[in-house]
């Protein structure tokens, strides 16, 4: 059975159509992404989805007993809360136990009062009472994989990326049947985002999510609905597999379309000879024509065109020298130098709080260094498109906002275009211009921003996560213009597949400041690292060998296995495997719910033997393989 089936759901917003008659199933274990421009509904269904495990509704039916579990885009906190307080903050036995104990744990090392000791003890009870321990195991596991470890912080004071993998780890925490996330990955810094990408691929749950990360869908999803057209379409199979079967469809309804227009237009000459229309036959044929004509066309992607004019960069571009930048007595940035050239396309990475987005902000003199200086060209015009969106005037209509930049456009081959127009190519068509803007979605008020960004005309870049709610189309036509563009442009990213795509070399932010330069994408960036940390691992190991490990591996094995030695090699191999299917055996009781301390300790001590057993068995195993 499945866990939630949608039959023939229809979702509008005000007067405009987001999707008709959607209809899909979620089995044990799918890992779904729902992906479409900004503003088709995806936020909206999963809204839907979340509410159906709560309320009943007639055309999503659930699971008796579905657990749902939901981290929407925007995190919501009480401010005065730390981060104990908020990851504990939810209603299950366990996560009210173990808030509990620590809290008990914590006032009883400052106060070891009988009275502290005694309520120290009720909590443990409690924790015992509801097997808490194992939860509160993964939550410290999951807690050190993401390095959360200042936990009395208050939420307040925490970057928006460290907010996000709070939410994250809590959402980890509960045993769920269906793991929905909108934009995991927003904010989030790329080691950050390879982590999740191994959770999900792990995790038992089904998992539904509106990503834009393009390496992300490839890697973990199974499945994905795509909503097009005001429909609902479904592929099965991984993002590359969805990218095959969306262009068969298109080709298919372009062979419809031609093959309706052919009908067309025998249709249309047989109605120009003025035919008597008194017969029912004659009537009904009218009535197709007029059917054929009013039908919905089906269309392919919409496009964009990014066709602006250029600002011509002088010799001088922009000069670092020797920058260094403070915070706290923290240093951020430290004695760090480029000057940049026309034509440069360069990516930052490193850790959230690094100090990408200071080194933005000193390039674009919206602060000043503690020492060095920033020489800005004399022709160079920034263009910077930060994380949060442009303020709008809410109540203001799209088209009216556009028009305060300009009524047109001048193309660099010299020819206008209409404001109105060029929002008709960013995917605004003419009935949305009237729209206040505080109707549009977050993804359609970041894709105006960029409309507005561009329109200025900057011949200098930088963008500081550009790919935050923006939707897969825009993105790549965004990077089609970046790819053309004859500027500088910087980015910081943690959109890989874009990163790869867009820049030729890296600024990479390291301990105590330091920012090293590097020729390549992030991939190659990756695999140097991958291949550096493998060279240091074989020396390491190298310099661990003994004068007479050395020797023995030099001086080639002359002599075959005697029979006494082919006896113990096979008795050895059936207690490795002996051995091993305890271990697994064994490992099972720390995922039971019947487990009890006792059991994890007594399991703990035979797993301990076990490996120093298996240890030296291999090692005798393959002294005794390398003679046979």
């Amino acid at each position: 059975m499945s866990l939630l089936s949608v039959k023939n759901l229809n979702c509008s917003q005000n007067i405009k159509v987001l999707f008709e008659n959607a209809t899909f199933a979620i089995d044990n274990n799918d890992k779904v992404a729902i992906i479409g421009q900004n503003g088709s509904g995806k936020t909206t269904l999963l809204s839907q989805l979340v509410k159906s495990a709560q309320t009943s509704n007639t055309q999503i039916a659930v699971k008796k007993g579905l657990r749902i579990t939901y981290l929407p885009q925007k995190i919501t906190f009480d401010p005065k809360n730390t981060i104990t307080d908020h990851l504990f903050g939810s209603n299950t036995p366990a996560a009210k136990a173990i808030s509990k104990y620590q809290k008990c744990l914590h006032k009883f090392n400052e106060d070891t009062s009988n009275e502290a000791e005694l309520a120290l003890t009720l909590a443990t009870e409690e924790m015992d009472h509801v097997n808490a321990w194992e939860y509160e195991a993964r939550v410290n596991s999951i807690l050190r994989e993401l390095d959360i470890t200042y936990l009395s912080q208050k939420m307040k004071e925490l970057s928006g990326g460290m907010q996000k993998k709070i939410a994250l780890a809590q959402a980890f925490f509960e045993e769920t049947d269906i793991l929905i996330l909108d934009e995991p990955t927003n904010h989030l810094d790329i080691t950050t985002i390879e982590w999740l990408e191994g959770m999900l691929i792990r995790q038992n749950s089904a998992v539904i999510m509106v990503t834009h990360d393009r390496y992300f869908l490839e890697k973990v999803c199974t499945k994905i609905l795509e909503i097009d057209q005001q429909k609902l379409f479904i592929y099965k199979g991984n993002y590359q597999t969805y990218l095959e079967q969306r262009d068969a469809r298109y080709a298919s309804q372009q062979k419809q379309e031609q093959s309706i227009q052919s009908v067309l237009r025998v249709e249309l000459a047989w109605l120009k000879r003025g035919p008597k229309a008194r017969s029912t036959k004659q009537k009904a044929r009218k009535q197709r024509i007029d059917g054929l004509l009013s039908r919905d066309k089906a269309s392919t992607e919409d496009s964009i065109s990014l066709n602006t004019t250029y600002r011509r960069l002088g010799k001088k571009v922009l000069d670092l020298k020797k920058i260094c930048k403070s915070y706290d007595n923290q240093t951020i940035i430290k004695d760090f130098s480029h000057s940049f050239q026309k034509g440069e396309r360069i990516g930052i990475i490193g850790a959230n709080g690094a100090g990408k987005t200071t080194l933005l902000n000193l390039m674009a003199e919206k602060i000043e260094p503690d020492s060095g200086f920033v020489d800005v060209g004399t022709n160079t015009v920034f263009g910077y498109f930060d994380q949060h969106s442009q303020v709008f005037d809410l109540n203001m209509s799209i088209h009216k906002h556009v028009c305060q930049i300009g009524t047109q456009i001048t193309c660099h081959d010299g020819t206008t275009i209409s404001a109105a127009k060029l929002l008709e190519q960013f995917l605004f068509p003419s009935g949305m211009l009237k729209t206040p803007i505080g109707k549009l979605s977050g993804g359609e008020r970041r894709r105006l921003h960029l409309v507005c960004l561009l329109l200025k005309n900057p011949n200098f870049l930088l963008f500081d996560e550009p790919t935050n709610d923006l939707d897969i189309l825009t993105l790549s036509v965004l990077e089609d213009f970046l790819m053309s563009f004859a500027g500088c442009v910087i980015i910081i990213s943690h959109d890989r597949y874009f990163m790869d795509r867009i820049v030729g070399q890296l600024f990479v932010f390291k301990d105590n400041g330091k920012v090293d330069p590097f020729i390549g994408n992030y991939t190659d960036h990756v695999y140097k690292c991958k291949t550096q940390q493998s060279l240091s691992n074989k020396k390491q190991a190298a310099s661990q060998v003994t004068p007479d490990q050395k020797k023995a591996k030099q001086e080639p094995q002359k002599r075959k296995l005697t029979h006494r030695e082919k006896q113990e090699l096979s008795s050895l191999e059936k207690e490795i495997d002996t051995l091993e299917s305890e271990k697994e055996k064994l490992s099972s009781v720390f995922s039971s719910s019947t487990s009890t301390p006792e059991d994890y300790e007594a399991t703990g001590k035979r797993l301990g033997k076990i490996d120093q057993q298996l240890k030296k068995n291999l090692a005798r195993w393959e002294t005794l393989a390398e003679l046979s």
